[in-house]
């Protein structure tokens, strides 16, 4: 190393232990000067005075300090509200943590940046049934691609390859497809083609696909749509049939002609999930539904038009647009960018995303495999997913370790509940062979781990936890030690009120009748009748019901509920005026002049009394915390911090 490198180095060390020393103790704890500055620059002197600020906030550190200790003593963490708060919040900020590491942010702008346009698709599907063979199938989808490759149509080729017979009916043709519409690891092989392209050989896990980029078109966005179904009960003859094409026609006609289409809804649709909403469905993005329907609602372009009744397997549609939502083309716009986050983290590929940082994660935790009968743990899982007993086994027990983390082993009775549950949910996971399902299972305890340990390996959780932590602790510790004290303590309430009733006086002010009304022209009307006849303010009101809020105080003039200029007198009476918070007018009238000051009573004063008496019993409770934990600050560390 040379001597520069070793000057440097060492001087970190020198500034690394002058950094980390104590800056004061209370009681058999320390904090250090590190700490303390830490703390201070996330809450500095707004006035830009560093020194007095450094030299108050040190008062209150220590204070807080105090409290938390106390909280702790309490055991006050051992509450359950307490646990379940931490938890929760551990969780929230462990899933940002996670969800960052899984680049997020990226995901959302490749959301945003596919969902610009719309591709419309086909596919050849070649599917394998579980527990299927699937060589079959592979010969198959690779004789279908080397046509492809060929210069065979992509039609001909579906019709010739495709065993799935949906797909036969449709010819392959998926329709448009935007982002979302399809799962994630179909969605990047169908972004990745150019418009006439079409992929390689796609295994997923229901069987091969070839999809191929038919065209592209600008994001469509979404509709809304009021439809008028009208249903083909089945079993009907081709010639019984045709009656309810004319009736789609009638419909159509009048619709054409500006007969309501709301009325038309209710004398023809058969849609009950429309019916009694005016045929309106649910907002409609591309790929949401079938390609016929799709095609039809997308093809309207202007609010209100209607389109010529078309067939579907559910009958003879007339839709109408009600309206269109164009996909936004600002990335930088923050609700644009919220809504995609949220279905990217709806959405599978976030789950995705994080399958590629199992191994990393393995390596932090401590992954360790353990060795075992791989046999006889086949026969085992055989035996667990059939609900037989697991007690027979030489070599496997429920006890047996299969993997283990720092802090956790992973049982082959742990397996044998998770492998059960799999199964009998009818996942395509428990269709897999058992070693195969335990790699998987092995990635998502892993997964899970990773997640509930993340303050192990993260300093940034670890430190927001314990702020977390500690503010709640403080809230719990000031609730009992003041504020709840304060206010059930009536007896000292009420002592300390009568020494110091001098400090608790009414200013000179008014006594006044404070009306808020629903909108403009009923508090005009109220006021009036108010003016003609006061003293009957309560009949008044009440005639109104929840139109009419109206309160009887005392009020001291800087106090008083109105921004108007209010003239000192007996009477006066106020112009309505706007809430700024909503849309009604509160006006006032008052009903005495206070022109001296006045005591205050005690159900007058309360109010100050609690704020003032929470004063007291936190300076007490503090007095006795010093002596509990004495406080030491050490002033030739105190003297450094700047």
């Amino acid at each position: 190393m040379s001597k520069k490198w070793m000057v440097l180095a060492f001087c970190a060390g020198i500034s690394q232990v002058l950094y980390s020393q104590t800056l004061f103790t209370y009681g058999a704890k320390k904090v250090s000067k590190e700490e303390f500055l830490k703390a201070y620059n996330k809450n500095p002197n707004p006035t830009g005075n560093r020194k007095d600020g450094l030299k108050e906030y040190l008062n209150l550190y220590i204070n807080y300090k105090l409290k938390v200790q106390a909280a702790y003593d309490e055991k006050l963490d051992e509450q359950a509200t307490f646990k379940y708060e931490s938890s929760n919040f551990k969780k929230q900020v462990a899933d940002n943590i996670i969800n960052d590491e899984a680049n997020v942010k990226e995901l959302v702008k490749e959301a945003f940046d596919r969902g610009q346009k719309d591709i419309h698709v086909a596919q050849v599907f070649i599917e394998v049934k579980a527990g299927a063979d699937t060589a079959a199938a592979y010969k198959q989808i690779q004789a279908a691609y080397k046509q492809l490759v060929a210069g065979k149509d992509f039609t001909e080729t579906v019709l010739s390859f495709s065993n799935d017979e949906g797909t036969k009916q449709t010819k392959g043709d998926l329709g448009y497809i935007t982002v979302f519409t399809m799962p994630y690891e179909y969605e990047n092989e169908m972004y990745k083609l150019k418009p006439g392209a079409f992929s390689a050989p796609y295994k997923s896990g229901i069987g091969y696909h070839i999809f191929k980029n038919i065209a592209e078109r600008p994001a469509a966005g979404k509709r809304k749509v009021a439809q008028i179904l009208i249903t083909i009960p089945k079993g009907f003859t081709e010639e019984q049939k045709k009656g309810f094409a004319v009736l789609a026609d009638t419909v159509y006609a009048k619709a054409k002609r500006g007969y309501p289409f709301e009325k038309l809804v209710t004398e023809y649709s058969t849609d009950r999930a429309s019916l009694y909403n005016n045929g309106l469905l649910p907002e409609v993005s591309v790929g949401q539904y079938n390609a016929d329907f799709d095609e039809k609602i997308f093809s309207l372009q202007k609010v209100n038009e209607i389109s010529k009744p078309f067939l579907t397997d559910y009958g003879w549609h007339i839709v109408k647009l009600v309206e269109v939502t164009p996909v936004s083309k600002d990335f930088n716009d923050p609700v644009t960018a919220a809504l995609i986050k949220q279905q990217v983290e709806k959405d599978n590929r976030l789950s995705f995303a994080k399958k590629n940082l199992v191994k990393k994660w393995m390596a932090v935790c401590k992954f360790k495999p353990a060795a075992f009968d791989e046999k006889e743990f086949v026969v085992f899982t055989d035996s667990a997913i059939a609900g037989h007993s697991l007690t027979g086994f030489k070599k496997i027990t429920p006890e047996t370790v299969l993997f283990s983390f720092t802090k956790q082993k992973v049982t082959a009775g742990d397996w044998a509940k998770f492998a059960k549950a799999i199964k009998q949910s009818g996942s395509n996971l428990g269709n897999k062979a058992p070693l195969e399902m335990l790699r998987e299972y092995e990635n998502i305890v892993t997964g899970e781990y990773y997640h509930d340990h993340l303050e192990d390996f993260n300093e940034n959780l670890k430190q927001q936890s314990k702020e977390f932590d500690e503010a709640n602790l403080l809230f719990g510790a000031m609730d009992k030690h003041v504020w709840s004290k304060a206010g059930e303590d009536s007896t000292g309430l009420k002592n300390h009120y009568t020494k110091n009733a001098a400090k608790y006086t009414w200013a000179p002010g008014v006594s006044a009748l404070v009306v808020t009304c629903t909108n403009k022209e009923l508090a005009t009307e109220i006021a009036g009748k108010l003016k003609s006849n006061p003293s009957d303010w309560r009949n008044i009101v009440s005639n109104n019901g929840n139109n009419v809020v109206a309160d009887s105080s005392r009020y001291e003039m800087n106090q008083l509920p109105v921004k108007q200029k209010v003239d000192n007198v007996k009477g006066f009476l106020s112009t309505p005026e706007k809430n700024a918070g909503d849309d009604g007018y509160t006006f006032l009238y008052i009903t005495e002049v206070h022109n001296k000051p006045e005591p205050r009573t005690f159900d007058d004063a309360r109010g100050m009394v609690i704020n003032d008496y929470q004063q007291v019993l936190e300076e007490k409770w503090l007095a006795e915390l010093k002596k509990q934990y004495p406080v030491k600050v050490v002033e030739t560390v105190w003297s450094t911090v700047k």
